[in-house]
Order: structure tokens, then C-alpha cells, then sequence
């Protein structure tokens, strides 16, 4: 991004989106990476077809089946069944792995469960995100975590929410109460939580 009043630029992650059936073929499914090769995102997937593209309209590359490039290209269906998945693209490599996620759970001191439990959230297909509502947390630290183990989290790093597999789980929950939370996974660099007391 080029800011030419302040005489200023920044550079973000390279994005794929995904584009398909599951999410109306609206672009709002996330993939990020460092590289420019290497993506990751987390999204609802279904077998009906999607593709890959580097612009939600189109108008950059899209990959289809096989990860053709050609614009006729078919789309891309997966033979896993309908379901949240944390995807994972090598455009090297023209493939994809899918990684299956059941459940998300918010887990840590401020949780009804504290760092021994998850309280799991419900994913809203409508607004593709996972939340819970009417929780009673404390103040203190907590992060999310996909299946109940620690190889995928999300924690809040002091200014923004961050996925790796070792988040951090510094203090966001700033007092104790009762609290609707509404998680969008999306991708590392596009995270965003809601918390909302009640």
C-alpha cells in the first residue's frame, strides 16, 4: 500500500482467495503466506467445487481443477466430505491439503475450564465465523484452539489475534462478565475476534 501524502508504504501478506459454492462464490475466504508459493487458510468447504485466485474479482490468476490457469479452467472438487478445514496451498507443487477442524474451543484462566478445558464454540455458516454466546469469563488470558490439541491456535499477541502453533495468550478479557465472542478464523494477518459484553 502507497500512502503519497505521508510519503509511506507497507506490505502486506500475499492473499489467495477461495472462491466456490460453500461461501456463494463471494471471495471472502482467506489464504495467506509469506512466500508468494506457500498459502494457508481456514474456511467451510464443500464438495460442489471452488477454485483458488490471487483477486476476488477475478481479475488476477485463478487456479481451477488440477490448478489450471486456462480461463474455461473446471473447478476444483474435493472428495472430503462437507466441512470446516484449514487449507493449506503450494502452487509449486499445484496442490492442497485439507486438514479437517470439528471443533474450536476457547480455552485458558479466563475460561469456565481454565487451561485444563475447552469451551467450545458453534461455527454460523451464515457469517462463516465460530462463536459462543453467554459465557462467563474472568479477567485473563485465553486463547482458541481447533480439536481439542494444541497444533492449531489462535492468541492475542498484545494488538492484534495471530494463529500459529505456539499463539500467544497474553491478557485480552478485560474484566470478568458475561460475553458473546465471535471468532473468523481466515488466515494468519487476517484474523479478527468480536467480544461483546453483556
Amino acid at each position: 500500500t502507497l500512502d503519497m501524502n505521508n510519503l509511506s508504504y507497507s506490505v502486506g501478506k500475499p492473499i489467495l482467495y477461495m472462491k466456490g459454492d460453500a461461501n456463494g462464490w463471494n471471495g471472502y475466504d482467506y489464504l495467506a503466506g509469506d512466500d508468494g508459493v506457500h498459502f494457508t487458510g481456514f474456511m467451510y468447504l464443500n464438495q460442489n467445487g471452488f477454485k483458488f485466485t490471487t483477486a476476488p474479482d477475478w481479475s488476477g490468476t485463478g487456479y481451477g481443477e488440477n490448478f489450471s490457469t486456462a480461463p474455461d479452467a473446471g473447478n476444483i472438487v474435493m472428495t472430503e466430505p462437507a466441512g470446516y478445514y484449514k487449507v493449506d496451498v503450494d502452487l509449486s507443487e499445484k496442490t492442497y491439503t485439507l486438514t479437517p477442524i470439528t471443533t474450536i474451543g476457547i480455552i485458558g484462566a479466563a475460561t469456565p475450564g481454565g487451561w485444563d478445558a475447552d469451551t467450545d464454540l458453534t461455527y454460523n455458516a451464515e457469517e462463516r465465523c465460530w462463536e459462543i454466546k453467554d459465557i462467563e469469563l474472568k479477567a485473563g488470558e485465553c486463547k482458541f484452539r481447533a480439536n481439542d490439541d494444541w497444533a492449531m491456535q489462535w492468541g492475542y499477541d498484545g494488538e492484534k489475534f495471530v494463529y500459529s502453533n505456539n499463539a500467544p495468550a497474553v491478557q485480552f478479557i478485560p474484566e470478568a462478565g458475561t460475553y458473546d465472542i465471535k471468532l473468523y478464523a481466515w488466515a494468519n494477518g487476517y484474523v479478527k475476534c468480536e467480544f461483546i459484553k453483556k
